[in-house]
């Protein structure tokens, strides 16, 4: 199946025999492509704007891909940035976003905002990520409401963007993960 390319490197004889390749070890390993991992959720999301599923699905099938040795390595930046990721993969046609956003009461971790001219202009999402070790599992699963000061934080960061854009129709949310076992989120918005 394979020839050398030069010296020191093998490879395929040519894409044929790569796409079979590819193919039975996806097979063999379960592994799916993107498109039909992640686009059901967010297709699902322009139509209902419902935002826990897209994290659920993120936790479902892009964290559990991770053996569970990773899980003691990353933290809350690894959390924001890959779902950043996948959030402008699938939703950059319909919305902007923004990592980290230096606001009045602090910096916001994951921040979501329609494009104008669009059905989603004026839906602005702010999302606080709250990552914790497979250790801490039984904790976030016993939760059943966001920890209060969370939910103080990502509210501030909520009013701060609409004191600046006060058409824009806010929604807030915590999210609290514990390595690939657990996953809640909750909406926090309040009447601002």
């Amino acid at each position: 199946m394979t020839t050398l390319a030069d010296a020191y490197t093998m490879r395929l004889l040519n894409l044929t025999m790569r796409s079979i390749y590819m193919d039975y070890y996806n097979n063999l390993h379960q592994v799916m492509d993107d498109a039909r991992r992640y686009a059901r959720a967010y297709q699902r999301f322009t139509q209902d704007r419902k935002f826990e599923p897209l994290v659920k699905n993120y936790f479902k099938e892009y964290l559990n891909l991770f053996p569970a040795q990773v899980f003691d390595k990353i933290n809350e930046n690894f959390i924001r940035c890959s779902f950043y990721e996948l959030m402008s993969r699938y939703l950059s046609q319909c919305f902007t976003f923004a990592l980290e956003m230096n606001l009045p009461s602090g910096r916001a971790d994951f921040v979501m905002t329609g494009i104008p001219g669009l059905d989603f202009h004026n839906d602005c999402r702010v999302v606080e990520f709250k990552y914790y070790k497979a250790k801490d599992v039984g904790m976030v699963e016993s939760l059943d409401a966001p920890q209060a000061e969370d939910v103080e934080r990502v509210e501030a960061y909520a009013r701060d963007i609409n004191a600046s854009f006060p058409n824009y129709r806010m929604r807030s949310h915590v999210v609290y993960l514990a390595a690939a076992k657990a996953c809640k989120v909750w909406e926090t918005t309040s009447n601002r």
